[in-house]
């Protein structure tokens, strides 16, 4: 008798294996790229930290995205589905794509030296890295993967940094950390903001942690060595976001089981762990005690562990100044993606050049948003502001509004998206390097995911069961998300491979000194990096130290006249190379006019129409910047010049009245004229208007010692310093005048404070060697200033310090 058997019709029964294996491999190379982040790193390689994270993750984008590509081909069938956010996000980066490519200076827009965070690149990768991580929508234990990768990786970071500081700056260096200053994530600001994230995870799932003795210890170790961390970096902000939050579930967990229960809860309620209470409140209190006496307790930690880390940006006021100043120029497009430090050499205010930053260019702006501001213009901001927005409407409906059926899905998302406001919140205040702004997209991308989980009728399916034609658009797609995505990475890898090129020859310069192996190096750089004008300027820059030394050879043979020519050529073509590779770069042009500074003599007009054109164009991108007209002033000086030489001077003076390479060239023209008596009545009357500008005492010293006034030059360097106890010239001028009436100790005072903001001056260090045995020779200081002056640390005018603490040991 035949048996009756029942067998309904199951559509898809059985799952295709190559397809299931393409799409795990591509979840376990995006997990594991987006989970240990934090520790990938190349021991020995010198490139920017930075610059190593965005490389792995070029490779892991790439890998993760083949997989995903051919395991979509495989099955024939994919959803498509962008949220709004995630669509809003692209179209900020295509834009900034379109800025770069018409800012004038497309290398440094697209991609910069190092894939900096404000490149157009940079950009499209936060846009990739948001795009694959909708891969790890659907996949519990993928979320979960990364949650522990990303836990186990965060705690590596803060044990290696911790034990650096306890035991040393040489313990596990491997190679490339050779300061307290740098962690495997970037510099101390970047850690202190990991750290911050660390602590928001801490206050949100403390509670899942209280089960056992041993979870809660684990969780006690990472809280104290995050408040450790955060206390070392002592950053301000952060300590505010924290206080808060964690005042804010003090309170919540204070009344959680009691009025706050639900109402219909027919269960008892489990009582809130006193541990975590503990956990909570210690958080609070000792963010509030950084946040009320945040000074105080910053010294008292210097003090303990003679921590010293500084870091300097521009105020809000001062970003939004050079803001209305670009805008006036192109208020749609702004100055370009990575181009603020263009803008601000170009627009900064003249009042800045009275200040110790007079000189310092910076790359970004108050935060990573103000930034924004002056780089993409008025579209860009609003497209970003935009996509902001739609990003917190959206976790507010995932977290607030949004029926998830599963408790644990609804945790993940919460979790996704505060660690998401927190990192975004932080880049309106401050512009964190690489790795943080790569967390910040995986967490906005890991927000995305969820959304899309909960949504699972959302979007369209494209499948091939239905339509061939399908099959043609899939493979089309596929091919030319391959191809782009192919050239991106070949992209990031060649940039890559030129900035090792470039550490690797600047160590191997500091060890042995070799010139031809560097320019050697060099070239090899530029050849992985055609479009970067760093290398060419580098090797132009040799060629003119070549040329110094072979001008001042009082007997050239033929051979060294041969060599001077050589090289003269060379670096001509060097600087030509290098202006045309970035032209609004404004020491590129100067380079090019000093060379021409080495033709003929004044008499050669067509030359000297060349130079001041080279150094018209300098000014005119610089135009507050006093360091191109005293080029000028020595170049006009070496052909016989003086009087242009004069005039440039005074020029240099009026854009920076204490600038004291001006000043001090100017004392030695009045010297070699034979004028020096009437330069000191002329500075004295200077003085009687500027009487606390520390530079004209220091001018008054030096034509004082011309005229072997050696007393009242004391008087003028001691009052100098007293205006300026950073005045490194005016204390190293006051150590020879000293050494010069028999003050031996009083010099070796001067020339070890000298020597603490010049530590590498092997001149000043021999001087200090001979001072100490007994028998020293006076060094002449009739070419330039000695030594170099430090900058003191303060908050002044326009530029904010931020103090950032780190142990040296």
């Amino acid at each position: 008798m035949q048996r009756n058997i029942f067998s309904p019709k199951v559509e898809d029964a059985s799952e295709d294996t190559l397809s299931v294996f393409f799409h795990k491999a591509s979840l376990v190379i995006l997990v594991g790229t987006f989970g240990l982040l934090p520790v990938l790193f190349i021991p020995g390689v010198f490139a920017p930290i930075g610059f190593t994270k965005v490389l792995f993750l070029s490779i892991g984008l790439f890998a993760s995205l083949i997989f995903a590509c051919l395991g979509v081909l495989r099955s024939g069938k994919v959803r498509t589905y962008l949220p709004l956010p995630l669509t809003l996000f692209w179209g900020f980066s295509l834009f900034s794509l379109v800025s770069a490519l018409l800012s004038g200076d497309v290398s440094d827009s697209l991609y910069g030296a190092a894939f900096e965070v404000h490149t157009a690149g940079f950009m499209i990768i936060m846009a990739m890295i948001m795009t694959m991580a909708l891969v790890i929508s659907g996949s519990k234990k993928s979320f979960s993967r990364f949650f522990w990768l990303l836990t186990v990786s965060v705690s590596l970071v803060l044990v290696h940094y911790l034990s650096r500081l306890a035991l040393g700056t040489d313990f596990l260096s491997f190679g490339i950390f050779n300061s307290n200053s740098i962690s495997i994530i970037g510099n101390l600001n970047d850690l202190a903001l990991l750290a911050g994230l660390v602590l928001v995870f801490v206050l949100m799932t403390a509670n899942k942690f209280s089960e056992s003795y041993s979870k809660m210890a684990v969780v006690s170790v990472i809280t104290i060595f995050s408040l450790m961390i955060l206390a070392t970096a002592n950053f301000s902000f952060i300590w505010m976001i924290l206080g808060f939050v964690s005042l804010l579930t003090f309170l919540y967990l204070v009344a959680k089981d009691t009025w706050l229960k639900p109402t219909n809860e027919e269960t008892l309620t489990t009582p809130v762990s006193r541990f975590v209470m503990v956990l909570v409140a210690t958080v609070c209190v000792v963010s509030g005690a950084f946040v009320v006496s945040g000074d105080y307790l910053g010294q008292k930690v210097t003090e303990l562990t003679g921590v010293s880390y500084l870091e300097v940006r521009p105020s809000l006021s001062a970003t939004f100044a050079i803001t209305q100043h670009v805008y006036q120029d192109n208020i749609l497009l702004g100055a370009g993606p990575n181009r603020f430090e263009d803008a601000w050499r170009q627009y900064k205010d003249p009042v800045i050049n009275e200040t110790q930053f007079w000189n310092t260019n910076f790359s970004s702006g108050n935060g990573f948003v103000s930034t924004l501001f002056v780089t993409t213009g008025l579209v860009g901001v609003v497209l970003f502001l935009v996509f902001f927005l739609s990003f917190l409407y959206l976790g507010y409906k995932l977290v607030f509004v949004s029926k998830v059926k599963s408790s644990s899905w609804n945790f993940v998302g919460t979790l996704a998206f505060v660690s998401a406001c927190y990192l975004w919140l932080m880049t309106f205040l401050y512009t964190p390097g690489a790795f943080v702004m790569s967390l910040v997209a995986i967490a906005t991308g890991l927000t995305l995911a969820v959304w899309v989980q909960t949504r699972p009728e959302a979007g369209a399916v494209i499948n091939v069961a239905y339509s061939k034609q399908h099959g043609f658009l899939l493979i089309a797609s596929a091919v030319v998300v391959i191809v782009t995505a192919t050239a991106l990475f070949i992209n990031v890898n060649q940039k890559y491979s030129a900035q090792v090129a470039f550490a690797d020859a600047i160590v191997e310069l500091s060890t042995t000194n070799d010139l031809a192996e560097y320019d050697k190096s060099l070239i090899k750089a530029s050849e992985h990096n055609p479009k970067q004008d760093i290398y060419v300027v580098e090797r132009a820059r040799l060629r003119l130290a070549e040329l110094n030394r072979l001008r001042t050879l009082t007997d050239p043979t033929e051979n060294d006249q041969a060599e001077y020519v050589k090289r003269l050529e060379e670096g001509i073509e060097l600087a030509r190379l290098a202006v045309t590779l970035d032209p609004s770069n404004p020491f590129n042009q100067a380079l090019l006019g000093s060379f021409y500074g080495f033709i003929g003599g004044v008499d050669n007009v067509e030359v000297l129409e060349r130079r001041n054109e080279a150094f018209a164009r300098a000014k005119s991108l610089d135009p507050t910047n006093p360091e191109y007209a005293v080029l000028e002033a020595q170049l006009a000086s070496q052909l016989g010049d003086l009087a242009t030489a004069r005039t440039s001077l005074n020029e240099a003076v009026k854009l920076k009245s204490n600038y004291t390479d001006a000043l001090y060239l100017l004392s030695q023209l009045d010297i070699q004229e034979g004028n020096a008596t009437s330069a000191i009545a002329t500075t004295l009357s200077i003085i009687s208007i500027e009487p606390n500008n520390p530079g004209r005492y220091f001018q008054l010293g030096i034509l004082l010692l011309a005229n072997n006034n050696l007393s009242d030059a004391i008087i003028s360097f001691e009052t100098a310093v007293a205006l300026d106890p950073n005045y490194a010239n005016a204390r190293y001028m006051l150590a020879l005048s000293y050494l010069d009436t028999n003050r031996i100790e009083e010099a070796l005072v001067q020339l070890k404070t000298v020597e603490v903001s010049n530590p590498d001056n092997q001149e000043l260090k021999a001087l200090i060697a001979q001072v100490e045995g007994g028998d020293y020779v006076r060094p002449d200081v009739g070419s330039g200033v000695p030594v170099k002056d430090a900058s003191a640390t303060a908050q002044e005018g326009d530029v904010t310090v931020t103090m950032v603490l780190l142990i040296q040991i």
